[in-house]
């Protein structure tokens, strides 16, 4: 696997058109997408993003990716409602599942509010089975986000790849528990909406265990999103907006009856130098997918490029991009880096 960067659409075109024995997997913003979906290549498949991760570091407007050997990856549709696929995604899975190193890339759309549904799908895979996802993005404009196979746009997209090589999945997150915890008591999980934390309405209560006046709530969600505990392992879900009842309506869902952790921000770029000290093998090729929120995070602390520095150290030939959501295994999360290594 080998990361790829194009200068503009016409000059992807042109190398992608050279290379019929290879496919690729391209991450650019909506207008390139669909420029690129018009142009018939049909060992592509594409997603629109928030941003880019190049060989470079961060960009915003580049196209990248990856190119694989055909026959070391199986694309499959992943239609509305998921279930629809099941068979499918079932034969997909059973010719990988026997491969300790295979792995899968899971792009999801990112404004239907679906990753979960689309994980629980996943039901007949084994738990240790690798999968990175990342739900596509918009730039922020909340419109339309695009996943295309060839120039056919699609619901949802999993690549199942039969790698020969080591491979390796982290999760990061730059943000630990406080003291605090908060009881989800009423909440509807299908809008991903907590009507009440601690059975009194959620803003008011989120606003008390942060100490902070109820009006000024908002400011503080970058800094102190909610931790679901998962098997000792924290998974962030972002608030995204307090609503005139009170509820706050949230990136990933959340259950009632189950408690979350408030937290609190740590240090990215001591946080990114655990995280690349720690890597079981020297990768030859990686993704990383960045949570939105996490990027505006390094772009208003201007740190993106520290955080580049430590990643590109680890591995050059590194590609990806910033996404509404990520997924890691079977679980969705916000405000989190995954990583996807192949020695």
């Amino acid at each position: 696997m080998e990361s790829v960067n194009f200068v503009n659409v016409e000059e992807t075109i042109n190398y992608i058109r050279t290379k019929n024995e290879k496919a690729f997997v391209i991450f650019a913003d909506v207008e390139k997408v669909k420029k690129l979906s018009s142009a018939s290549l049909n060992n592509v498949v594409l997603c629109s993003t928030s941003g880019e991760y190049t060989n470079e570091g961060y960009k915003n407007g580049a196209i990248t990716g990856f190119e694989y050997d055909a026959n070391e990856g199986e694309v499959i549709e992943i239609e509305y409602p998921p279930i629809i696929s099941l068979e499918r995604l079932k034969e997909g899975y059973r010719k990988v599942k026997d491969n300790k190193d295979a792995f899968a890339l899971l792009l999801c759309d990112g404004l239907s509010g679906m990753e979960e549904t689309i994980l629980t799908t996943f039901y007949f895979m084994e738990d240790s089975f690798k999968i990175i996802g990342g739900s596509a993005g918009d730039n922020l404009k909340f419109s339309e986000t695009l996943i295309y196979i060839g120039n056919r746009r699609v619901y949802s997209a999993i690549l199942f790849f039969n790698s020969k090589r080591k491979t390796y999945l982290i999760k990061e997150n730059i943000y630990a528990p406080t003291k605090n915890k908060l009881l989800i008591t009423e909440a509807d999980t299908i809008s991903r909406t907590v009507k009440t934390f601690n059975n009194k309405p959620a803003a008011t209560e989120y606003a008390r265990v942060l100490g902070i006046k109820e009006s000024e709530l908002s400011k503080f969600f970058m800094n102190n999103p909610l931790g679901k505990i998962y098997r000792e392992d924290i998974y962030i879900a972002s608030p995204m907006k307090v609503n005139n009842d009170k509820s706050i309506t949230f990136y990933s869902q959340l259950i009632p009856n189950t408690f979350v952790q408030v937290l609190k921000a740590v240090d990215p770029i001591e946080e990114v130098r655990k995280t690349t000290s720690k890597l079981p093998f020297k990768p030859g090729f990686a993704i990383v997918i960045n949570c939105i929120l996490r990027s505006l995070k390094f772009q208003q602390e201007g740190i993106w490029k520290d955080i580049d520095r430590e990643i590109l150290k680890a591995c050059s030939n590194t590609t990806g991009f910033v996404s509404y959501g990520e997924q890691f295994y079977k679980m969705h999360s916000n405000q989190t880096m995954v990583m996807l290594l192949v020695q």
